[in-house]
């Protein structure tokens, strides 16, 4: 008897052991455990192509001719860096180097654009650029001694905000919090609620629904700063960085 009783306690405290380490803590993890996915880093990308466009056309001030005004393919994007730390601290900032590359990229949309309003005016002109055997930056660097880039780059509009201007607008830090699918961040007294969530190596951040205090995260969140409005939109995705 004594034989068996020993095996019954040894028994209860193996099923305990099994229930605190395996299936106990797998429940403990699914109904208490906070869920972490959100910490990290993560970075989304502006796109300012519509931005260099629109700059180009308003330079062009043409409606003879802007409207048919063709641009290459290609991206201008700057990415943003949002780091969400484990003591609740946030930073979100520029990440200069893709802006370096944002403006390469433009230039040559922008070099595009103005060889189509050229050739668009020339031909209005009743100049038929196959026979004349050149082409637009050939004759632009004969007239001017300079490439399209050069003339752009010296006398075009300015195709992108600064740098320092996107910097004010987006580079912020502060503290956070995170519960119940809303992320609460704070900096200078003020607070912005937004809905989110996370899958796989996304974040997702979908909606402001509230916002108190002083200062805001950047005035491109709340689309006030005229010009600007439109960088910040959502949903905002985050990929992991």
């Amino acid at each position: 008897m004594k034989k068996t009783n020993g095996f019954l306690v040894f028994m209860v405290i193996f099923l305990l052991l099994i229930l605190l380490t395996g299936g106990g803590l797998l429940a403990y993890k699914y109904y208490f455990a906070k869920d972490t996915s959100y910490i990290g880093s993560w970075e989304r990308e502006i796109d300012l192509r519509g931005y260099v466009i629109e700059e180009m056309n308003t330079w062009f001030a043409d409606p003879t001719t802007a409207g048919s005004v063709e641009f290459a393919d290609g991206d201008v994007k700057v990415r943003v860096i949002l780091k969400l730390s484990e003591d609740g601290k946030f930073s979100e900032k520029i990440d200069e180097e893709s802006y370096n590359e944002a403006k390469t990229a433009a230039a040559r949309i922008a070099v595009s654009g103005l060889n189509s309003f050229l050739e668009n005016r020339l031909s209005n002109a009743g100049t038929d650029l196959n026979e004349v055997g050149k082409t637009v930056d050939e004759l632009i660097e004969e007239a001017l001694g300079m490439t399209a880039e050069e003339y752009l780059s010296d006398k075009g509009p300015e195709l992108l905000p600064t740098l320092s201007a996107l910097e004010e607008m987006y580079n912020t830090n502060g503290s956070y919090s995170a519960e119940d699918g809303v992320l609460s961040r704070t900096l200078s007294g003020k607070t912005i609620n937004e809905t989110f969530f996370t899958k796989d190596d996304y974040l997702m951040i979908t909606a402001k629904i509230s916002e108190t205090g002083a200062e805001s995260l950047g005035e491109s969140m709340n689309g006030t700063d005229e010009g600007f409005g439109f960088l910040y939109d959502y949903p905002a995705v985050y990929k992991k960085h």
